[in-house]
């Protein structure tokens, strides 16, 4: 697209600039299943940081800017990324459905083969790379003209912007849609909030926790930590409402969308479930 082209060359003259990347995500949950989940996540390339985040973020601080009020149909809190450039350890904040951040610092570094491939899509010339990682195969296609070493989730060290992305069993694809440039006054309110209140952990409390919520779906309920009075309601991600009542004998299924829901970026860390 020619629009695309523009946005991409603009952002090329002003790279030192904030400058944020919309990736169309596309990907399986259920590695067996034919069903795809299709969601749109912002990179925002700054003078000092990184941050990779799904744009519905964006979009409760856009609300949230405008009415001073949080929240809207569809928002959800969702896993986010974030990498200061005077650092090379990426901040991982989990969301696992409990009502707390988990928050990991870890190294994501990826042994690129560029290859002699090359290809335009949309007015911007491409190049070929391929790596392993997270247990999967990897393919990127990246741009020269954009100087920007990063992608989405946590790929990085490419020399251009990696502008599509996909795993050679087709269970996740990344591309880029639009960029624009950000605004001065952009504040990541929504993701900040998330930030302030993440607990330190790493990836073996990580999967602990994640086993724990597996054994108790609605522990943080069940518990007290997350407050359900009486006569409301929860509705859970897939759309499903329960009230208090009903939460232990949904416990079953629940179990079986998280066993199910097991199929992550970084394959090699998935949890296995009993």
């Amino acid at each position: 697209m020619k629009k695309l082209l523009f946005l991409l060359l603009g952002t090329f003259i002003c790279f030192s600039q904030n400058n944020r990347f919309i990736y169309e995500v596309v990907y399986k949950k259920d590695s067996v299943s034919k069903d795809l989940i299709r969601e749109n996540f912002n990179l925002d390339a700054t003078t000092e940081d990184i941050a990779y985040y799904n744009r519905l973020y964006y979009a409760n601080d856009s609300l949230f800017a405008a009415k001073n009020q949080y929240g809207f149909k569809g928002y959800k809190l969702t896993s986010f990324l974030i990498k200061k450039n005077n650092n090379n350890e990426y901040q991982n904040y989990e969301y696992i459905g409990d009502v707390n951040f988990y928050k990991i610092n870890e190294k994501a570094e990826q042994n690129w083969k560029i290859t002699d491939a090359v290809k335009t899509s949309d007015g911007i010339h491409l190049q070929k790379a391929v790596t392993e990682f997270g247990g999967r195969s990897w393919i990127a296609w990246f741009s020269k003209d954009i100087p920007i070493p990063y992608g989405p989730y946590k790929f990085n060290g490419l020399p251009g912007l990696i502008m599509e992305l996909y795993d050679t069993k087709n269970n996740y694809y990344f591309r880029v849609i639009k960029s624009e440039k950000i605004p001065d006054t952009y504040k990541r309110t929504s993701l900040e909030n998330s930030i302030s209140r993440a607990i330190p952990v790493d990836q073996n409390k990580l999967n602990k926790l994640k086993l724990e919520l597996y054994d108790s779906p609605f522990k943080y309920i069940m518990n007290g930590r997350l407050t359900l009075p009486e006569g409301k309601k929860l509705q859970l991600d897939d759309g499903t409402i329960l009230t208090k009542e009903q939460l232990k004998p949904a416990e079953a299924n629940e179990r079986k969308k998280i066993k199910s829901f097991n199929n992550p970026i970084e394959l090699d860390k998935a949890v296995k479930y009993p």
